[in-house]
């Protein structure tokens, strides 16, 4: 890796910063309200781990990662292939490598490995997109995500659609192939309900579409509970410990996928939205990262990366209100979960480098020569 000698504390991101450990907190106070000291000490180690990681990325340059991309997904798509002949088994889902009393989530890492990757394939700027380029891209984003599904793990997988458009946008798609690839898309849906969903996949779904038609009382149970622990925290909430839902465990996965649940509960509906305004500040300065950046290949990791933090509290949180399908995607910084929030700290750490980097080695010789 070429260690990069010019960067200043200056250009560090002192505003997004203490944010970030703001949310990180929030998530520490209700991963405990919501689990046991155990998670709770867990989660800690996951946190430190991941500050580490973050520091000692930020001494690299990110174009050094990039120019290694295709070696990172390769490596990544062969620990997919792994998992799903070696991979420990949890509740029918084979998606983790078991280390000791941790365990490991490869598809986190390739959201970010995708991001890189189809940052490399981009980075040199071109006019106009062919249908090429266009199908390279959709057939790097596809073959890990047929990976994923089969695990079972829908909601990882569609993480990586809105990634893969938001990229080809920021690369200069026009509009006519951008809605032949959306068309595409929604045609071979079918594809993907008759031969890729599981049936607990599929009654989730039909659960959300008509709850009142749902004959299995488990296929809508989850909404349920998590539509009475939002409902019943009112304005104020119940308070810290004291919400029904969380602390007699009808909520389930209420430390995961649910948390936000347990915040609405116990904090209620103002301090809620106080939560989903840090998130919106949060994505914005992330936005402006990407404005400001005029380097290619660090302008499509930062919109590849707040793309993926985008979707993921915006499709964590619907389904939390019930506006969205149960897919069991985490809440950001938030959630319980080691992988999860490794790879959050990854993918900031990402972001802040390109942030430090992208304004005071544009025109530089050394610029070129890692080009």
């Amino acid at each position: 890796m070429v260690m990069h000698n010019t960067v200043i504390s200056k250009n560090f991101d002192w505003l997004l910063f203490p944010l970030i450990c703001i949310i990180l907190t929030i998530g520490i106070i209700f991963v405990w309200s919501a689990s046991s000291e155990k998670f709770l000490f867990k989660q800690l180690v996951w946190i430190l781990m991941g500050f580490t990681l973050f520091f000692t990325l930020l001494y690299f340059d990110y174009l050094s990662f990039a120019n290694y991309a295709y070696i990172i997904y390769g490596g990544v798509l062969f620990l997919l292939i792994l998992l799903l002949v070696f991979g420990g088994s949890v509740k029918g889902s084979q998606r983790w490598f078991s280390i000791g009393s941790f365990s490991v989530q490869p598809s986190e890492f390739m959201k970010i490995t995708l991001v890189l990757t189809l940052a490399r394939f981009f980075r040199y700027p071109k006019y106009g997109l062919g249908f090429v380029d266009i199908g390279i891209s959709l057939l790097l984003t596809g073959i890990p995500m047929a990976l994923i599904v089969k695990q079972p793990d829908l909601g990882t997988a569609l993480v990586m659609v809105p990634i893969l458009l938001a990229i080809l946008y920021t690369a200069g798609i026009r509009l006519y192939q951008l809605a032949l690839f959306i068309g595409a898309g929604i045609a071979m849906s079918p594809l993907l309900w008759l031969f890729l969903l599981k049936p607990y996949q599929k009654l989730r779904i039909i659960g959300f579409l008509w709850p009142d038609k749902t004959a299995d009382w488990g296929a809508g149970y989850h909404r349920l509970q998590s539509l009475i622990a939002v409902g019943s925290g009112g304005v104020l909430g119940s308070g810290w410990g004291n919400g029904t839902q969380n602390q007699m465990r009808f909520l389930p996965e209420r430390h995961t996928d649910f948390i936000f649940a347990v915040i609405a509960e116990e904090w209620g509906f103002l301090r809620a939205c106080f939560v989903l305004f840090l998130y919106i500040v949060f994505l914005t300065c992330g936005i402006g990262i990407a404005r400001s950046t005029r380097e290619p290949c660090g302008r499509f990791i930062v919109v590849g990366l707040v793309t993926m933090f985008a979707t993921q509290i915006v499709v964590n949180i619907c389904m939390t209100l019930g506006i969205a399908p149960i897919v069991g995607i985490t809440l950001p910084l938030m959630s319980y979960g080691g992988s999860s929030m490794i790879t959050s700290f990854i993918a900031l750490s990402f972001i802040f480098n390109v942030k430090m980097r992208s304004k005071i080695d544009l025109a530089s010789r050394h610029f070129h020569e890692i080009r």
